[in-house]
């Protein structure tokens, strides 16, 4: 019984670290408002901030294309290239 609680514990910890690790910006710091950010787990998506201290939003690129942060922009899905993507200066 104890086995079944502790390996119930550390995967509740580890979706908690994911669902926290998909890039998000809190957008909390002023360099960060109108910045965007990659999402960790769908290239096809992005985080954009908006207004300091209310958290990214989740954006979608058009059908076709990925968000490649190095350019800052949707491009098709021929030309992506995956890079390690980055924690943005906040974490949400």
């Amino acid at each position: 019984m104890k086995a079944v609680f502790a390996l119930c514990a550390i995967l509740a910890t580890i979706i908690v670290t994911v669902n926290a690790d998909a890039g998000r910006s809190a957008c909390r710091d002023p360099s960060e408002i109108g910045q965007t950010y990659p999402h960790h787990f769908d290239p096809a998506k992005y985080w954009l901030c908006q207004t300091e201290g209310v958290p990214a939003t989740e954006i979608d690129c058009p059908d076709g294309l990925a968000y490649m942060h190095l350019l800052k922009e949707c491009i098709p899905w021929a030309s992506y290239i995956w890079k390690q993507p980055e924690l943005p200066p906040t974490v949400a």
